[in-house]
């Protein structure tokens, strides 16, 4: 039996003032809710946004209420938020790996995830510690814990075929910061520029990384891509309305994914703002895709494979052609034969 699995994070907002989840099905019979301390820096949002000092320890509460008429167990994974290469935060990767630019993990000061068995009809708290390190930090540590429920194993072994599964999280924000007032700039830096693969469409994508530990608001990007020397415009993306956390990095892919690879040397352009344009940066950069790696991308892409479905479409097309001729001089031999 195959299956894929598909965690859908739903309504999560990627913007300082809503780091809440509320998330909603038709067949969701569960929800999540945070009780918010006294350290409380704003009390009108649903998420933790607390004012910590160094050293400080504490426990934070969540509350899972399970609305079914059976028992289900959940899992709470406490993670540091993310950019995925949509350019949205995301709250929800367990093993993501850390930028190298992030001084202070704030994985690592949140208790390790756990399993919570609720009974049906139930509200049930549940804690997770949190201990800040000794050392002052600046910015905001920005994460969030995330709460699925478990599948259910035996539902699962009765099904027979290939099946996609969607699970749905709630994910309830956490942003911890030793000052009330962020004073912190953002900072962008372009690390690399390659050819890559996604869901097996061919890209030139920029590694963009938020070097401070603040959240990077309405990021817009605007970028194309020339031979080196040249002002043709090969490739042409903009894209707007992205967000970064604090300390992370993406990676913005340019063109629609439809085109093969040519091998070649190119120049990069990129222009990226932020926070309505107040913080601007500019990037040029050369790269180089080698005869090697274009060929081994588009051997594999999306678009050879659909060559082929054409070729197909095609050969049934002649098909039909030619049973129709057969049928038509089976006709006129007939009729031949009749007038004889």
């Amino acid at each position: 039996m195959k299956k894929r699995f598909w965690q859908l994070v739903l309504l999560m907002s990627v913007f300082f003032g809503n780091l809440g989840l509320i998330a909603h099905a038709e067949n969701l019979n569960y929800s999540v809710s945070a009780e918010l301390p006294k350290n409380q820096i704003t009390d009108s949002v649903s998420y933790f946004d607390l004012k910590v000092t160094p050293g400080q320890t504490q426990d934070l509460t969540i509350r899972i209420k399970n609305s079914d008429s059976q028992a289900h167990t959940y899992i709470v994974s406490p993670n540091r938020a993310m950019t995925n290469d949509n350019g949205v935060i995301d709250y929800s990767q367990a093993k993501a790996k850390s930028d190298a630019s992030l001084k202070f993990d704030i994985k690592s000061a949140l208790s390790p995830k756990q399993t919570v068995k609720v009974p049906a009809k139930t509200t049930k708290k549940v804690t997770i510690k949190l201990t800040v390190p000794k050392k002052d930090f600046s910015g905001i540590a920005l994460g969030g814990i995330n709460v699925i429920q478990e599948k259910n194993t035996d539902s699962s072994k009765k099904s027979s075929g290939t099946t996609i599964e969607n699970q749905y999280a709630y994910v309830i924000g956490l942003q911890i910061r030793e000052k009330a007032k962020i004073d912190v700039k953002p900072n962008m830096k372009l690390l690399q520029v390659k050819a890559q693969q996604i869901n097996y469409r061919n890209y030139v994508t920029a590694q963009l990384e938020n070097t401070e530990p603040v959240i990077m608001h309405g990021l817009k990007v605007k970028s194309y891509v020339t031979k080196v020397g040249s002002s043709k415009k090969l490739l042409t993306t903009d894209k707007e309305n992205m967000a970064m956390a604090p300390n992370s990095n993406f990676n913005f892919a340019l063109g629609d994914g439809k085109k093969p690879l040519q091998a070649g040397k190119y120049t990069l352009h990129l222009t990226a703002t932020s926070d309505k344009g107040k913080y601007k940066w500019n990037f040029t950069k050369n790269f180089t895709i080698s005869q090697d790696k274009a060929k081994s991308l588009n051997k594999t892409s999306v678009e050879k494979t659909k060559s082929y479905f054409w070729w197909f479409v095609g050969l049934g097309v002649l098909i039909v052609i030619l049973l129709g001729l057969v049928i038509w001089l089976l006709i006129k031999n007939r009729r031949q034969n009749n007038d004889q």
